[in-house]
C-alpha cells in the first residue's frame, strides 16, 4: 500500500504538543545519543529480545525521511528524529519499577492493567480510532480503517474494560510449537506420502524430481492440497510414528529442547489442546460462558473418552479443565516425552540459547535433531548461531530451511485449518510524560498501518498481534521460516487469551499459562509443570488431567 506524504495531521490529531526545547526534551531526550537540536526529537525503546531492533530502526528510517520537511511537531524545527534505544531491561516488572526515561515503548511479559493502574501511560484512543485514510487505507465500501479495526475482538473488549479507553496496543505473535528442520526433512525422508510412507527427495533433484516430490506429499493436518503443512504427520499417531522412525535412525533424535526452560515444551503442546477444541469452544476459557460444552465425563481404560454437555458460567468456570483438548494434548506430551527416546537418550538442562545452537549446529555433529521445542522468535534470538555458521560453515541465515510444524489432529478430530493461541503479553505504549505527544502519536499510527505491519513480519518472521495482510514482496523478503509462518497464520484462527470478564480481570494471576494450563493437584501435591511430573514419574497424563480440575475447584470460592 502506498503512503501519501503527510504535511498536515492537526487535523486528526490535535493533542496539543509541547515544545521541546535542548534542555528539556521528551522523556530524557537532551541525554540521547544522536539528539539533533535542528529536528523533533522522539526516543523509542524496544525489548531486544526475540525481534531485536531491526525492524524498528527500518520503519523510524521511513518515517523520517516521510517527514523530512515537516514543521508542523514542534515549533522553529523541520523534520524529526526517532533514537531507538535497544535493551533487554525494556520487559515486564523491569521498566514498571523505575520512572518511564523514553518517549514510546515496545515491550512483552507486561501485565496490562496492572501496569497502566500506576498511572504511567497515556491514553491513546485517539491513535486507535483515528481514520488511516491518509495513509491510503480505506474500506471497499468506503468505511475508515481504524487500528481498533484491526484488533481481535477479545483484544478490544480486553483493552478498554477499565474506562472504555485504550492505552496500549498489541505487540507480537507469541506462538510456541515446534519448528522443524526443513532440509532434514527432505533429505531423510521425515515427510509422509498419502499412505503414511516415508518420502524422500533424492541428492541433486532436477525441478522435475522436486515437481513429483511435492505432488506425492500427503494433504497434511489440514487436509488441502498444495498447502503449507504437505507431507506432514496429521494425526498424532503418525507424528509418534514419525518419532519413531527418527529415533530409529543412528545418529538422529526428534527433540531438541531447554531443560531450563521446559515450560517450552507444554506450551507447545498447548497448542494441541486449543486446535482441539477450536475458537469458539476454547475461547469460553476466558470469557468463562458457554452453553452445552463438552466435557469429559470419564476416561477409559483403554484411554478413550467418555463426554458430557455442561453450561458454564464463572461460578462453575473450573469444569473447563475438562475440556479434552487438554487431555489430548497431555497424553500427547507424556508419549513423546515421558521418555527421553525422543530426545537424545537423557533428559538436558541447556539454556534455551544453547537448545537452539544445539539444534542449528546439529547438522555437522554426531547427533543432528529434527526438531525444536520453541517460540516462534527465535531465528532472531538464533542471530549469533547463524552468523557463525556463516563465517565457520559458509551457510548464511536465509540459506537453512525451517518451518513451524501444525499441530496434527487427535483421535477423532477431523483435518481441517488450525486455531493457534498467542499469548506472551507484548504490548506498545507512550510514556504519559512525552512532552512531544503529537509526534508520538503519530509514530505509532504510522508503525500500524498495513504497510509498515507488512514489513515488520518480513523483518522479523513474526506477526503482528492484529488483522493485516503480508503483501507478496515482503512475503519474498522473509526467511523460509517467516514464510511458512505467515502462510499458517493467514489461513488459522488465532485465540488471544483476553476478555472483559470480571472474573478474569480481576485474578489475572488466576489465569496465566502457567497456573490455568500447567499446575494440577495430584494425590494433595500441588505440582506446577506436567513435563517433570512425566520425567520423575509422580503422575501420568490422566492424573495430570484430573488434577488440573481439582486444583481449580479447590481455590475457585477464593477469588474476588
Amino acid at each position: 500500500m502506498k503512503f501519501k506524504k503527510i504535511t498536515a495531521l492537526a487535523a486528526t490529531l490535535v493533542i496539543g504538543a509541547s515544545t521541546c526545547g535542548v534542555f528539556s526534551g521528551c522523556g530524557t531526550v537532551v541525554e540521547e545519543e544522536g539528539y539533533d537540536p535542528t529536528k523533533a526529537n522522539l526516543t523509542v525503546a524496544t525489548y531486544d529480545g526475540g525481534v531485536g531492533e531491526a525492524w524498528l530502526k527500518e520503519a523510524a528510517a521511513r518515517f523520517t525521511e516521510m517527514h523530512k520537511n515537516s514543521t508542523h511537531f514542534q515549533e522553529g524545527r523541520t523534520g524529526v528524529n526517532i533514537m531507538v534505544s535497544a535493551s533487554d531491561k525494556y520487559a515486564g516488572s523491569t521498566i514498571g519499577e523505575k520512572s518511564l526515561d523514553k518517549d514510546v515503548y515496545f515491550t512483552e511479559s507486561v501485565e496490562y492493567y496492572t501496569f497502566i493502574n500506576q498511572d504511567k501511560v497515556a491514553n491513546i484512543t485517539d491513535v486507535v480510532k483515528a481514520s488511516l485514510e491518509d495513509y491510503g487505507e480505506v474500506n471497499s465500501d468506503g468505511t475508515p480503517v481504524t487500528i481498533e479495526s484491526k484488533l481481535d475482538a477479545s483484544f478490544q473488549d480486553y483493552l478498554t474494560a477499565k474506562d472504555g479507553n485504550y492505552y496500549m496496543i498489541p505487540f507480537y505473535d507469541g506462538f510456541y510449537g515446534f519448528i522443524y528442520d526443513v532440509d532434514l526433512f527432505e533429505e531423510q525422508g521425515f515427510y509422509v506420502d498419502d499412505n503414511g510412507n516415508p518420502l524422500k527427495l533424492k541428492k541433486n533433484a532436477t525441478e522435475a524430481d522436486r515437481k513429483t516430490f511435492e505432488e506425492k506429499k500427503s494433504d497434511g493436518p489440514d487436509g488441502l492440497p498444495n498447502t503449507y503443512d504437505d507431507g506432514l504427520p496429521a494425526t498424532y499417531q503418525q507424528l509418534i510414528d514419525l518419532c519413531e522412525y527418527i529415533a530409529g535412525k543412528s545418529g538422529y533424535a526428534p527433540f531438541c529442547y531447554s531443560g531450563q526452560y521446559v515450560d517450552y515444551v507444554t506450551k507447545a503442546f498447548r497448542s494441541a489442546a486449543v486446535d482441539y477444541e477450536g475458537y469458539d469452544a476454547f475461547k469460553v476459557n476466558y470469557t468463562l460462558t458457554g452453553d452445552d460444552v463438552k466435557l469429559v465425563k470419564s476416561i477409559n481404560s483403554d484411554g478413550s473418552l467418555e463426554f458430557e454437555y455442561k453450561d458454564i458460567q464463572p461460578s462453575n468456570a473450573y469444569e473447563l479443565q475438562k475440556q479434552a483438548g487438554k487431555y489430548y494434548a497431555l497424553w500427547l506430551q507424556e508419549q513423546l516425552f515421558g521418555e527421553p527416546k525422543y530426545t537424545g537418550g537423557t533428559y538436558n538442562t541447556f539454556d534455551y540459547l544453547v537448545a537452539q545452537e544445539k539444534f542449528v549446529s546439529s547438522k555437522y555433529s554426531s547427533l543432528r535433531y529434527a526438531m525444536l521445542a520453541e517460540g516462534v522468535w527465535w531465528e532472531n534470538e538464533a542471530e549469533k548461531v547463524f552468523n557463525d555458521m556463516e563465517e565457520f560453515k559458509g551457510e548464511a541465515k536465509g540459506s537453512r530451511r525451517f518451518g513451524l510444524l501444525p499441530m496434527p489432529k487427535a483421535p477423532g478430530q477431523e483435518a481441517g485449518r488450525q486455531t493457534m493461541f498467542s499469548a506472551n503479553s507484548s504490548f506498545g505504549f507512550i510514556n504519559k510524560s512525552c512532552e512531544n505527544m503529537e509526534l508520538a502519536k503519530e509514530f505509532m499510527r504510522f508503525l500500524h498501518t498495513d504497510s509498515e505491519m507488512s514489513k515488520f513480519s518480513a523483518s522479523t518472521s513474526i506477526p503482528r498481534s492484529l488483522n493485516y495482510e503480508v503483501s507478496k514482496e515482503d512475503r519474498a523478503n522473509a526467511t523460509h521460516f517467516g514464510k511458512t509462518l505467515i502462510d499458517m497464520r493467514a489461513q488459522a484462527k488465532v485465540i488471544y487469551p483476553y476478555s472483559s470478564e470480571s472474573l478474569v480481570l480481576k485474578n489475572p494471576s488466576n489465569f496465566t499459562e502457567g497456573i490455568w494450563f500447567s499446575t494440577a493437584k495430584v494425590d494433595g501435591r500441588v505440582m506446577n509443570n506436567p513435563f517433570t511430573a512425566f520425567q520423575n514419574k509422580t503422575a501420568t497424563s490422566a492424573q495430570f488431567f484430573n488434577g488440573l480440575y481439582t486444583y481449580q475447584k479447590d481455590q475457585w470460592s477464593t477469588l474476588k
